[in-house]
């Protein structure tokens, strides 16, 4: 796919999906609490396995591929008391064997209701949405050689676990994997794709 028809495909998915959650959002705002934003960077490796051995942390086959990313929240909804529905955009570089980028978007839903002891809140979220990269590497480059598929758009999906401190809500530290996927077949003619473990740190403001 041309680099100037990649950006402009980019720029329209992350338009659309603020826009469309702005816009479902707007009549709701004034009675639900202020948005919630954040910002976060994080890195880790991708792992040489298919998603479902690539959830527990450090019990993985790694590559030697790392990723670097970062990204934004805005949160606009609470449905439920402590769930919050909001959108998320980042973008990472994937390299070790060869360079990639990466631009993904997608809603995400979070949970802050949960605490450990008298200090600790735990919140689980998941991030879902498409993902777009530069070129596969890794793992990814023999599953779309192996099934002669296309992961340059891909589904994408980051279950996450942060920990924060009540007297420190605002800085969170978390573990994410980090997933792509075709979604047997549906895009890409790709199943799995690509996973990646991080551990990252987010600024909530």
């Amino acid at each position: 796919m041309p680099g100037g028809l990649l950006v402009r495909i980019l720029s329209a998915l992350v338009l659309s999906l603020f826009g469309a959650m702005l816009g479902f959002s707007s009549t709701a705002i004034a009675q639900e609490p202020a948005p919630d934003q954040a910002v976060f960077v994080f890195a880790g490796r991708y792992v040489d396995a298919y998603i479902e051995q690539s959830l527990t942390p450090f019990s993985a086959n790694y590559e030697d591929n790392f990723v670097l990313g970062g990204g934004y929240q805005q949160f606009v909804l609470e449905p439920l008391p402590a769930l919050r529905l909001g959108a998320e955009i980042g973008m990472a570089l994937r390299g070790g064997t060869s360079i990639s980028g990466e631009v993904w978007a997608g809603p995400v839903l979070r949970y802050d209701g949960f605490r450990l002891g008298e200090n600790l809140r735990v919140s689980p979220s998941l991030t879902v949405g498409l993902s777009a990269v530069t070129s596969p590497i890794g793992v990814e480059a023999e599953r779309a050689q192996r099934r002669n598929g296309d992961p340059t758009l891909l589904f994408f999906m980051a279950p996450e676990i942060s920990v924060s401190t009540l007297d420190n809500p605002d800085t969170e530290l978390f573990y994410r994997l980090q997933h792509r996927s075709g979604a047997w077949g549906t895009l890409g003619g790709m199943a799995d794709g690509a996973n990646a473990q991080v551990i990252g740190l987010r600024h909530r403001f």
